[in-house]
């Protein structure tokens, strides 16, 4: 099976959007309170994030206090998860 399917299966069956929001709140250092999108709608299900290639998630989040940013996190080598985040302008 490609790591694409492997991938989307992991993180739309095996973790909720409440375990996404802390995930990504580790990875920032900040508390992310919503969940966005690319396109900046609320986040429904996590296969609203999923990108096929390359094989990964990512939209727009807003932390406590107000900033928003963009984020995305893809698989690497089959084996390793890469983080990117970046703030939008308000």
């Amino acid at each position: 099976m490609p790591w694409e399917i492997w991938c989307w299966i992991f993180w739309t069956a095996l973790m909720t959007l409440d375990e996404l929001r802390q995930d990504l709140s580790e990875r920032m250092g900040r508390r992310v309170i919503e969940v966005f999108t690319r396109d900046g709608e609320p986040v429904q299900t996590m296969g609203d994030l999923y990108q096929p290639s390359p094989a990964g998630f990512g939209g727009k989040l807003s932390v406590a206090g107000g900033s928003r940013f963009a984020w995305e996190l893809w698989l690497e080598d089959g084996d390793r998860w890469n983080f990117h985040v970046a703030a939008l302008a308000d």
